[in-house]
């Protein structure tokens, strides 16, 4: 028996854009290494957004498909869901949704649409058991939902393991220890995971760690591609990995950019010292990314650098992004909280949701921000207006 495990391929990150490319070449990559395997699980954030692009539906689709070409020995014998006959040709793709994916109420997320196609078997607070040549697998999937609720989410569902089976738990959360964001911490520490699974599986989180847990395993899968680069992206490599039971295998992704960040003090210079270190890279196909971090204060009344100049000179070599975390004494306050958002990797999604639930709040409102978010996303404004007026009580449409 042999199950392939990967998440965060965030299919469509930069689309259109010169790193559009770079989620579809991980992704499949990724299905190229797990065409051996006889059941393959995703852990999260398939795509990048709540409602991705045709195309990028349509691609990722298509890399999905490969898996159904492939014979497998994995035959599914119980389910706490209906499960397409569709979705069981050749090797299963097991997922769950992730942050990015999530949808309120009764839309429907991009995942659900995949399993309506017949293309992946999707797990929300809910298992599926597989025969793999006369062993029992078991697998438990507790999709995505906003940290503030895990805990609560984790407890109702209380999955338990498969006797007779081996079990996995795959779950899409910021956890303690690994913390995503401070602004929105996480409800649910390791010691808070079920105990008798041999295996936990956690996406979300952009590194990859395997360490003991209970009696068991856990697996940080990392994500297949970076999207906001993190010192611990450049120092590891991207990979998926394959579990036999007992071990955990890790395979290395090969088609990935270099990442380079390298720390700058503000002042005298700057410009020269970043042109300087950035001669001294080689230029690699694909390009490097590169991420210049400035630092420091400036002083009163000192305009803030400006480094487009740089940017335009190096954009054939190399994708620089120079990040710059330069205090003003005159704007202290408002570069402080750029400054946490951007060092905590909050999303735009994540920022909006977050003035919502504050203004809500405000209001005394008791509807879920991210239901108001994900209908003006859809531009659904007259439903909005219709819910906070109390004239509509439902998500339903009129």
């Amino acid at each position: 028996m042999k199950i392939a495990i990967f998440s965060d391929t965030h299919c469509g990150f930069k689309y259109g854009e010169e790193r559009g490319e770079d989620s579809f070449i991980a992704m499949n990559e990724a299905m190229d290494k797990s065409l051996d395997c006889d059941i393959i699980l995703h852990a999260g954030d398939m795509f990048d957004g709540k409602v991705p692009k045709p195309e990028v539906y349509s691609r990722t689709a298509k890399i999905l498909s490969r898996a159904h070409s492939v014979s497998s020995n994995a035959k599914l014998i119980e389910s706490t869901k209906e499960v397409s006959p569709l979705a069981l040709r050749g090797i299963p793709v097991v997922t769950i949704h992730g942050t990015h994916e999530r949808r309120s109420g009764e839309m429907i997320n991009p995942l659900q649409s995949l399993e309506k196609s017949g293309l992946i078997i999707h797990l929300d607070s809910s298992s599926v058991v597989f025969d793999v040549n006369g062993e029992k697998v078991a697998i438990h999937g507790m999709s995505g939902v906003s940290e503030k609720y895990a805990k609560e989410v984790l407890d109702k569902w209380n999955p338990q393991p498969v006797v007779g089976a081996i079990n996995i738990f795959m779950f899409h959360q910021s956890v303690e220890p690994y913390i995503y964001s401070p602004l929105d911490p996480p409800t649910i520490k390791l010691s808070d995971l079920p105990k008798g699974f041999d295996l936990y599986i956690l996406g979300h989180i952009h590194w990859s760690d395997i360490q003991n847990l209970h009696s068991g395993k856990f697996l940080l899968t990392g994500s297949t591609t970076p999207t906001s680069i993190h010192k611990n992206e450049v120092e590891q490599a991207k990979y998926i990995f394959k579990y036999d039971g007992k071990e955990i295998e890790k395979v290395k992704l090969e088609n990935q950019r270099k990442i380079m960040i390298e720390e700058f003090e503000v002042g005298a210079g700057v410009k020269d010292r970043i042109a300087n270190f950035l001669n001294t890279l080689s230029v690699e196909n694909p390009k490097q990314i590169v991420m210049i971090k400035i630092k420091g204060t400036l002083p009163k009344d000192v305009p803030q650098p400006n480094f487009r100049d740089l940017e335009e000179r190096y954009k054939d070599k190399f994708i620089l992004y120079i990040n710059k975390n330069v205090e003003s004494q005159d704007f202290e306050d408002k570069l402080d909280l750029i400054k946490t958002l951007n060092d905590n990797r909050m999303s735009p999604e994540e920022q909006g949701i977050r003035i919502l639930e504050s203004k809500l709040g405000q209001m005394n409102c008791i509807i879920n921000p991210n239901e108001i978010f994900d209908l003006l996303v859809e531009g659904n404004s007259d439903m909005i207006f219709n819910l906070l007026t109390g004239k509509q009580k439902t998500l339903a449409m009129i």
